[in-house]
């Protein structure tokens, strides 16, 4: 909880509070959908259990930044253009959607994929399921939630979009 008002403070601090509402919610659903798949895949696969301890417990905190990393370029880039919430949702993801795949995603993709094939039960259960787990829901918010949330409910560029949208 405190890692999220952090978020919040910072991103707000740094650009409005209707996109820091965003770019926290998106956040948080890295953190909350990785505790679900974390659960499900113990339920599904079995096997060795990604139990609650200390490094599970670093690794969500660790999400939190990796969400942030993911969510803020499409939010701050989104506040930089004009247009309706819907073209300016558009350009954002144009302008950073391929940095975001090519840049954090695939490279931190190339960073873990090594730790699938490590001898040890702690580093695949811990750091490669979890890491490829932050990366791929981490990226789903990032190019898919976040967009589309900001395309249907952003923050409105000036008073005239706002207007329309009443008389609709």
């Amino acid at each position: 909880m405190l890692g999220l008002i952090a978020i919040f403070v910072a991103i707000q601090v740094l650009s409005s509070i209707q996109i820091s509402v965003f770019i926290t919610f998106c956040v948080f659903l890295v953190f909350f959908e990785l505790m679900g798949f974390m659960w499900l895949l113990n339920e599904v696969l079995g096997g060795y259990p990604v139990e609650h301890n200390a490094i599970f417990v670093v690794n969500l905190v660790t999400s939190l930044g990796f969400g942030v990393e993911f969510c803020n370029h499409i939010g701050m880039s989104y506040m930089r253009k004009q247009g309706t919430r819907e073209e300016r949702a558009k350009q954002a993801l144009l302008e950073m959607g391929s940095s975001i795949l090519t840049g954090i995603a695939t490279t931190k993709f190339i960073g873990i994929i090594v730790l699938a094939f490590a001898p040890s039960t702690l580093f695949r259960l811990y750091y490669f399921r979890m890491y490829l787990f932050i990366i791929v829901l981490g990226s789903f918010n990032g190019l898919v939630v976040l967009p589309t949330l900001l395309s249907l409910v952003g923050p409105a560029e000036d008073r005239s979009e706002i207007i329309e949208g009443l008389k609709d």
